[in-house]
């Protein structure tokens, strides 16, 4: 808590990184599944003298580099630049931690993009064997990248032994690394295949090409249906038991109408792929002359789906933690709780000096990471019908420790007494100002 906030109201900040995440997870899936894919296509393409197939490759190598190396690497900076503004705690600590890693991830991705501008510019100026190089280079960085990355990410979950010995090794290789980093190859894979139905639908509807490039993408889905289910039951198994139970809340009350959000989206999750599957079988596979190009449209939008939801599951069963088990989403270390948790919010706040009015700071530092007034999460909907004394009661509940039944799901909330009144004063007043136009109080 000692930053200053960035203040969006409607969608929240949080999704501010939630939506050029998705897209830059999304893109960088299909970098590494389509590193592969073009280098694997022009091997068989040249071992079966298919210069029609190598004639493709070329083609729509531009496209791949365009999308790759200029929007995957501009929602990558955008992501930096969001989670800062959003979570500079965490950041902080995700660079201190992992600044070895950061360092061999840019190196990495510099001879990843370096070798993609190789890659195609080379098609009609390097030998051949050469260019296969060149393409195996890629191949290999874009895949290493997702190795680094995965680490950070998977650590921010599960941080296994580093909260006690603060190993980098302990933290990156963590307990949901090796799960986490085979589903997401096989993720990558589905999405290089999808990429080859789409860009297949742009050949003439007869031609062999066509139907040859269908049937040969399709089979890159293949090991994600054989293989995912089992890595996803491995993946559950080591995911900390209070976000199983958060997974699991919705499923066990789906009996009488009470369904998380997270079990909706679960459930969203497993009907598109399994519609993927389908669509993908009798669809480019069994009647590739048939298939047209909005059908390919409608896979990637349900693989974006499927690629966006589980990234924003697996943002959702981390809270009420930014790292688990060792700060909050509003930047608390879960360490200073039991020493902070009474005292007065401007003593732990340095930059809620400069704010007059303690409720409005203390929303913005300790709220606003997972709610807005009237927009996304909106407080205005979850504390509707309450005035200024319901609300302070309610959150004289957020500091209760284990009496607290919402511990699970949001953070333990940060000052003294006076500070919940100033909270709940301002909270009152924002969403709900009083008919006569009076300010509205809570009783000392």
């Amino acid at each position: 808590m000692n930053y200053p906030t960035w203040t969006i109201d409607v969608i929240g900040s949080g999704w501010v990184i939630g939506l050029i995440a998705i897209i830059h997870v999304f893109i960088s899936h299909f970098a590494v599944g389509a590193g592969l894919f073009l280098p694997v296509t022009e091997y068989f393409a040249r071992k079966h003298g298919r210069t029609d197939v190598l004639d493709f490759l070329h083609h729509h190598t531009r496209f791949f580099l365009v999308l790759t190396a200029v929007a995957g690497a501009t929602t990558g900076v955008g992501i930096w630049f969001a989670i800062s503004l959003v979570q500079p705690e965490a950041t902080a600590t995700l660079i201190r931690t992992f600044v070895f890693a950061w360092g061999m991830e840019w190196v990495v991705f510099l001879v990843e993009v370096a070798s993609l501008v190789f890659y195609y510019y080379g098609w009609e100026k390097m030998s051949p064997e050469l260019h296969q190089k060149i393409g195996w280079v890629y191949a290999a960085t874009a895949f290493l990248s997702l190795v680094i990355i995965n680490g950070i990410l998977t650590f921010m979950l599960t941080p296994g032994t580093w909260l006690v010995t603060r190993s980098f090794w302990g933290g990156f290789f963590n307990p949901t690394y090796w799960p986490s980093l085979i589903m997401r190859a096989f993720v990558a894979l589905s999405l290089a295949g999808l990429w080859g139905i789409y860009q297949g639908t742009k050949l003439d509807r007869d031609s062999f090409l066509r139907i040859w490039l269908l049937r040969y993408s399709s089979r890159w889905l293949i090991p994600s249906y054989m293989f995912a289910g089992f890595i996803l039951i491995w993946y559950l198994q080591v995911v900390p038991d209070p976000s199983m139970a958060a997974m699991t809340r919705g499923i066990a009350t789906a009996g009488v109408g009470n369904l998380s959000i997270l079990t909706r989206v679960a459930m969203l999750i497993g009907l598109f792929t399994v519609t993927i599957a389908l669509l993908v079988l009798f669809g480019p596979y069994l009647n590739p002359k048939d298939f047209t190009r909005a059908k390919a449209v409608a896979l990637l939008i349900a693989g974006f789906f499927v690629t966006g939801a589980t990234e924003w599951s697996r943002e959702v069963i981390r809270k009420p933690f930014a790292i688990r088990g060792f700060m909050y989403s509003n930047g608390l270390y879960l360490q200073d709780v039991g020493k902070k948790l009474n005292t007065p919010f401007i003593e732990n706040a340095r930059w809620a000096r400069l704010n007059p009015d303690i409720g409005e700071a203390m929303f913005k530092m300790q709220c606003m990471s997972c709610h807005t007034l009237h927009g996304y999460r909106s407080l205005a909907i979850s504390l509707a019908g309450r005035d200024a004394e319901s609300i302070y009661n309610f959150l004289v509940v957020l500091q209760k420790g284990s009496e607290n039944p919402y511990r699970d799901i949001m953070p333990p909330l940060l000052g003294a007494d006076a500070d919940l009144k100033a909270l709940a004063a301002y909270l009152s007043k924002e969403i709900a100002p009083p008919p006569s136009g009076g300010a509205a109080s809570v009783k000392p």
